[in-house]
């Protein structure tokens, strides 16, 4: 007489045989592991910055290890330096795992009269979000403005500032912490248009502590060390990077049409490693799903 099994041990058994299908994978390579695979295999290491994988790319891993606004550098092997397209932001903290870093304007480091004044760029949008306590567009820094007529240093407190030039030329500046139209004065209108007749303007993120500190303190010093605390930026990584990593594989791209690169010991592939098995599970019933990682054709559909 036969024993009933119980629907329990079939579906343990069958999850048992999934998860031994993922750790056991017959040896399919017949040499050294694929160039691509080794190298987008190291992370980048520098100061605070460390293991650094994909989507970031530089040092030792090679561009298609990573995504464009991604590159990192490490020039005096100890500041981590991030490149956004064509502007470069030091690295001050970095956690991996919450996928958060801060990060501080290089060309502003130390001082509020850098060499050029250059816009932070919209590309950082593009690759990145704000964390939730930085402050997009709260600090802004005119340079180039004249006398004024309306007495801006009164009206405004200590947030004027002077600039020299390489040539010696003397660049008169300010700095608010809000809209010019917004500075609570009997004629913000008239701030407004002077304001507008400055050279050039900068809007730099920063931290809504470190505004909150210009606020009570307006002043050269505060300006300058809201600037060098930095910023917070966020990033994500899809879940077809994370399916290519349980295949075994390593995520990049590749360089020509920018496509996703699974990069496998064999070979790279478009999604994941070919031949691996990977367990997705049911959102509704929470049952474990084996899917191929096979290509169709290959999997003879």
């Amino acid at each position: 007489m036969h024993r009933h099994r119980h629907p329990f041990w079939d579906l343990s058994l069958c999850f048992l045989i999934a998860i031994t299908l993922i750790l056991i994978r017959a040896p399919m390579t017949r040499g050294a592991d694929d160039a691509s695979y080794s190298n987008c295999s190291s992370t980048i290491q520098c100061g605070v910055l460390q293991n650094a994988s994909y989507p970031f790319w530089g040092l030792s891993r090679a561009s298609y290890c990573g995504q464009p606004n991604f590159e990192l550098t490490c020039p005096d092997n100890t500041t981590p330096l991030l490149n956004i397209s064509s502007q470069i932001y030091r690295v001050l903290r970095f956690n991996d795992t919450s996928r958060t870093m801060t990060v501080a304007r290089n060309d502003y480091w130390g001082t509020i009269c850098p060499a050029s004044y250059v816009n932070t760029t919209q590309a950082i949008t593009s690759s990145f979000e704000y964390t939730t306590d930085t402050l997009a567009s709260n600090l802004t820094l005119y340079y180039g403005c004249g006398t004024s007529s309306i007495q801006i240093p009164s009206l405004i407190g200590n947030s004027q500032f002077n600039c020299t030039t390489s040539n010696g030329e003397n660049v008169i500046g300010y700095f608010i912490t809000k809209k010019a139209s917004d500075i609570p004065i009997p004629d913000p209108t008239a701030v407004a248009t002077y304001f507008g007749e400055c050279t050039t303007s900068v809007v730099l993120p920063a931290n809504e502590s470190a505004i909150q500190e210009i606020q009570s303190s307006p002043n050269r010093t505060t300006v300058e060390s809201a600037i060098d605390e930095g910023f917070g930026l966020q990033w994500t990584v899809d879940n077809q990077c994370n399916l290519c990593l349980v295949s075994g594989g390593q995520c990049g791209r590749d360089n020509s049409s920018g496509d996703f690169r699974c990069y496998c010991k064999d070979k790279p592939y478009s999604s994941t490693c070919s031949g691996m098995s990977v367990i997705i599970l049911d959102s509704t019933s929470n049952i474990p799903t084996m899917i191929s990682s096979r290509p169709m054709a290959q999997a003879g559909i």
